[in-house]
């Protein structure tokens, strides 16, 4: 299968230095190569979607087809096996009824026989079409409430920054690195930086959507070998790691529900018979007409479509206090995040041993986990610490833990402010400030980590002299945490090889 980077460059749709830089954004933002492509302003959601429909053979779904979808067909559809799966039914078409549903990536055969059982429909008449997760993620929202992380929200501002060039340096033996912790300011609250206004960003021009019908891609699907269309669920998820998507726990969408199969078919059986040729061909004429009658949208209100499913920001912890006006933080209703209880990843018993298991992670998920576990074991005056990704003008929370138990709220940080986040991307220096002193966005901050008083330390993690992430560590007053700079060094090493290696 050709990988989705490949076939956008072949079609001209991207150059290789646009694809290159997507490839490095997913390193920190996770989510899929299409998903960074649209986020970075290179690409739009229907020629995307169209392209993935080639990778994959088979139909893609577009703006104006989840347009003129049935809600009746799509309320038939459990809300679990929706989200499991990452799927909308969209309509009937032609005279036998077949149903077309939109996925985030190929279904497999146990899948598809669950969700015909669901729409009480034969597996047969499934025509599965492709879609780009994050035009999925907002159907699912819209649909069927299934709520977007702000990962998948639009980040406020006009554009985003670019990710920097690497160049290939040798590794050097663990023997000749520093590993000795540098001396970290107990209080840096003295500090004060001159923060000049930011000039306005352009605006970005987006390149122009060049739709494909439904229809005709139903007949590609049909003379595609069967081995693309019948995957497994483990076989698509190995596919999208190494095509279109970052592991990111997006391929658990695929994975087989513990639910009864159909009556009289055993969903590990082999895969139901495609429509053949001949049928598609039929049906793919009868739908050309439909398409142009029915489905069709004129420009404006397609338009008006793209920017429905745009219109989410990232909210806030400043949107939420607003929100609330006179309520406390612990009173704002925040999605919360199972960031406390995941399962603990260790490496190294000693703060040495830790930092280079960290530079030596193989993943973007690992190297945060192993981050917020050796802020927990080596930074025992740490009562809270999140890892923050700088994405616009917002930092969203990542991975963290509060040590107190329990999980910390969804966060996102506001990056047009004068507080201490900003200041640290700006200067690249870690930052210290007591409770008492904290402007009011620094408070939200360190509240929404179960702290009211205390210092709040915001430390930054440097990649190719740009800061894209950084920690937000809550302590007690004057409480040491020297091992934090050497853990974020170690982090933006691992963040920077991932780069690297994901661009080559």
């Amino acid at each position: 299968m050709p990988r989705l980077g490949e076939l956008l460059v072949a079609s001209g749709l991207l150059t290789p230095e646009q694809v290159e830089q997507a490839l490095r954004a997913q390193v920190l933002w996770g989510g899929r190569l299409g998903t960074n492509l649209i986020e970075l302003h290179f690409l739009e959601l229907d020629p995307l979607s169209t392209a993935l429909g080639r990778q994959h053979h088979m139909p893609a779904a577009l703006a104006r087809h989840f347009e003129k979808a049935d809600p009746e067909l799509q309320a038939r559809l459990p809300v679990e096996l929706a989200e499991r799966f990452s799927c909308v039914p969209l309509l009937r078409m032609g005279p036998e009824q077949h149903v077309a549903i939109a996925a985030l990536a190929p279904l497999g055969p146990r899948q598809l026989a669950i969700i015909a059982d669901a729409l009480a429909v034969d597996v047969t008449r499934l025509v599965p079409a492709v879609a780009a997760e994050l035009r999925i993620r907002y159907q699912l929202e819209r649909v069927y409430r299934v709520r977007r992380s702000a990962r998948y929200l639009r980040a406020r501002g006009a554009s985003i920054p670019p990710f920097p060039a690497f160049q290939v340096l040798p590794l050097r033996p663990d023997a000749q690195l520093d590993l000795s912790p540098p001396s970290l300011p107990v209080s840096t609250r003295e500090i004060e930086a001159y923060r000049p206004d930011p000039a306005d960003e352009p605006a970005v021009d987006r390149a122009p959507t060049d739709p494909a019908p439904l229809a005709t891609a139903a007949a590609e699907r049909a003379a595609a070998p069967a081995a693309a269309t019948a995957a497994t669920a483990g076989d698509q998820a190995a596919d999208d790691a190494g095509d279109d998507a970052g592991d990111d726990g997006d391929d658990d969408d695929l994975l087989p529900l513990e639910v009864e199969a159909p009556d009289g078919l055993d969903p590990f059986d082999d895969p139901p018979a495609e429509l053949t040729p001949e049928l598609a061909a039929e049906l793919a004429a009868e739908l050309e007409s439909e398409l142009e009658d029915d489905l069709a949208v004129p420009a404006e209100p397609e338009d008006e479509a793209h920017a429905r499913e745009r219109r989410g920001y990232v909210r806030t912890i400043a949107d939420a206090a607003a929100e609330a006006e006179a309520q406390t933080l612990g009173r704002i209703a925040i999605r919360k995040v199972a960031v406390g209880s995941a399962p603990r990843v260790m490496a190294g018993a000693t703060l040495a041993e830790a930092t280079r298991a960290i530079r030596r992670s193989t993943g973007r998920d690992q190297v945060a986990d192993l981050v917020i576990d050796a802020l927990d074991r080596f930074a025992p005056a740490c009562e809270a610490a999140i890892l923050l990704v700088v994405r616009g003008a917002t930092a969203i929370g990542w991975k963290g833990f509060q040590r107190a138990g329990g999980g910390l709220p969804e966060i996102a940080v506001p990056m047009d402010n004068t507080g201490l986040l900003p200041r640290v991307v700006e200067l690249n220096v870690t930052v210290r400030r007591a409770a008492a002193e904290l402007d009011p966005i620094d408070r939200l901050l360190l509240g929404s980590m179960g702290r009211s008083d205390g210092d709040l330390v915001v430390v930054p993690i440097e990649i190719a002299d740009q800061v894209m992430c950084v920690i937000a560590i809550a302590t007690p007053d004057n409480a040491p945490i020297a091992c934090a700079e050497p853990i974020a060094t170690a982090a933006a090493a691992a963040f920077a090889r991932l780069m690297r290696d994901a661009s080559r």
